[in-house]
C-alpha cells in the first residue's frame, strides 16, 4: 500500500482520509435522499426542490446546497410533479438563445418618419366578442400614421403576425432598411416570423419587454380603435361585458380602419387624412398597389 501511494503522489494519510471522507459523503447522502423521500411522500410529492431545502435545513438544522439537494432528487425520481416541463431541454435553450438574440431598439421613442414606408410600427390589440376574444395585429407607418396592413385572428400566434407582414409586402414595395418595430413579444421573436422579416430585408427592431411607451404610437391607435370604432358604435360597457358577436365587431373594424386612412382627419398632419398626407408629400416613397380581389 506504502509502494502504491508514493507511486500515486498521495501519502497514506491522505489515502485513507480520502476514502473515509467519500464513504462518510455518501452516507449523508444516502440520508438526505431518505428525508426527502419521506417529506415527498408526506406532501404527495408537490415540494420541488427550492422549498425541500429549506425543509430540510429546518428538520436536519444544517445549510444544505440548491444544487446539491436538486441532484440528489434527480437522481432519486424524488422530484417535484406539480409542474412538468411543457417542452425538451432543447426548446428552452432555443428560446434562450432567442432572448439573447433580442433586436436593438431603433426608434428609441421617435415615433416620427420623414418619409413614407421607411419607419413603421407594429402591435397586437385584443377585441372582446361575444363567443371568444379577437386579436388585431397592425402595421402603422410612422410617417402619416397610416395603416399599411392588419390582420384578424383568434389566437395569438406567430402566424397571425406573418400573415400581416405578408400583407404590408402585397400592398407597398417593401425597400431594403425599412424598419419594423414591435414590443418584446414571443410572436415577434418566432422563427418563422424573423425569417420572414430577414428575408424581405426588413431591420428588425424592439423595444424593452413589458414597457408600453417604447411603442406609444401604435399603443395610441389602439385606444383610438377600441374607442372611436367600438365603444362610440356599440357602447363602452357592452363591448367590454362582451355582447357584441364578433361577425359585427370585426365587420367594425374593418370599415374603421378604411375611414381612419381615407377620412378621419389628423390634427398633426393639418387635418389632412392620413393618405392625402402622403399623396401631398412629392418626395415621398409611394407605394405599388396590388389587386387584392
Amino acid at each position: 500500500m506504502r509502494r502504491l501511494c508514493a507511486l500515486a503522489g498521495v501519502s497514506r494519510c491522505g489515502f485513507y482520509k480520502y476514502l473515509h471522507h467519500d464513504s462518510a459523503k455518501e452516507t449523508e447522502e444516502q440520508e438526505i435522499a431518505e428525508k426527502i423521500l419521506l417529506i415527498q411522500e408526506q406532501y404527495h410529492y408537490s415540494i420541488g426542490y427550492r422549498k425541500m431545502v429549506v425543509f430540510l435545513n429546518k428538520e436536519a438544522d444544517k445549510n444544505y446546497g440548491l444544487k446539491r439537494t436538486r441532484r440528489i432528487m434527480k437522481e432519486t425520481h424524488t422530484q417535484s410533479a406539480v409542474r412538468v416541463k411543457k417542452y425538451s431541454d432543447e426548446v428552452y435553450l432555443r428560446r434562450k438563445k432567442m432572448r439573447e438574440e433580442f433586436p436593438p431598439d431603433l426608434i428609441k421613442r421617435n415615433f416620427f418618419a420623414m418619409a413614407p414606408y421607411k419607419r413603421l410600427t407594429e402591435d397586437i390589440t385584443y377585441l372582446p366578442c361575444m363567443e371568444q376574444t379577437m386579436y388585431l395585429n397592425t402595421i402603422e407607418d410612422l410617417f402619416n400614421g397610416e395603416i399599411l396592413a392588419y390582420a384578424v385572428s383568434d389566437m395569438v400566434d406567430t402566424k397571425l403576425c406573418t400573415d400581416t407582414v405578408n400583407i404590408l409586402a402585397k400592398r407597398i414595395k417593401v425597400t431594403k432598411g425599412v424598419i419594423l418595430h414591435s414590443d418584446g413579444g414571443s410572436t415577434y421573436m418566432s422563427y418563422a416570423y424573423r425569417n420572414l422579416v430577414d428575408h424581405l430585408l426588413i431591420r428588425r427592431s424592439m423595444g424593452a419587454k413589458g414597457c408600453c411607451y417604447d411603442n406609444a404610437a401604435i399603443e395610441s391607435l389602439n385606444g383610438i380603435i377600441k374607442t372611436e370604432c367600438l365603444y362610440c358604435r356599440f357602447g363602452k360597457s357592452k363591448v367590454k361585458n362582451r355582447m357584441i358577436p364578433s361577425k359585427e365587431i370585426i365587420s367594425a373594424v374593418k370599415e374603421f380602419i378604411g375611414f381612419y386612412n381615407t377620412f378621419r382627419p389628423k390634427e398633426r398632419l393639418g387635418f389632412l387624412t392620413p393618405v392625402e398626407f402622403r399623396l401631398m408629400n412629392p418626395k415621398g416613397v409611394y407605394p405599388v398597389l396590388v389587386s387584392t380581389d
